[in-house]
């Protein structure tokens, strides 16, 4: 149901930030 949206929501979030900032890191 919508616990299990609220949970994994931010956990894509935070994936999708570290990702970028991997990108970030490797780019520069």
């Amino acid at each position: 149901g919508l616990g299990i949206l609220f949970t994994v929501i931010p956990e894509t979030i935070v994936i999708f930030g570290l990702v970028i900032a991997f990108i970030l890191m490797f780019a520069f």
